[in-house]
């Protein structure tokens, strides 16, 4: 009985921590469900919420928006690391400036954080740069 007793203590912060991670990832789910409908609903104001303020400033992310509509927002690659803190995604985005009406598509890698003090994930690349 004594190492039963032992041997549940021992995994106890074993099973934790995977239930931290997983935690974790479901709040990344959630994020990035949340931001693909922003950037298809071209909501920039939401989604510069989403961007690490220590990265790009609320308005500076807003100009790089300006006059820009997306007309598709698509996640072609995902890769995570070990430890459950950083994914980095390949995106392809179709959009166009609303004064010239011509669809460009462009590729691009984003960097998302898991800020542990915040309990959420934030982009650390900001958005990509539409020429």
């Amino acid at each position: 009985m004594k190492n039963m007793i032992i041997a549940f203590l021992i995994c106890l912060p074993l099973g934790c921590a995977s239930l931290s991670e997983q935690a974790k990832m479901e709040a990344y789910d959630r994020t990035m469900d949340a931001y693909q409908t922003t950037m298809r609903l071209s909501d920039y104001n939401a989604a510069c919420k989403y961007v690490d303020p220590a990265e790009m400033g609320r308005k500076e992310c807003l100009q790089q928006y300006e006059k820009v509509k997306i007309v598709s927002y698509d996640v072609r690659g995902v890769n995570v690391t070990e430890d459950k803190l950083e994914v980095t995604q390949t995106v392809e985005v179709e959009y166009f400036f609303v004064d010239r009406y011509v669809v460009k598509k462009i590729e691009y890698e984003q960097s998302w954080r898991y800020k542990k003090e915040m309990e959420s994930w934030l982009l650390q690349t900001g958005p990509p740069h539409f020429e």
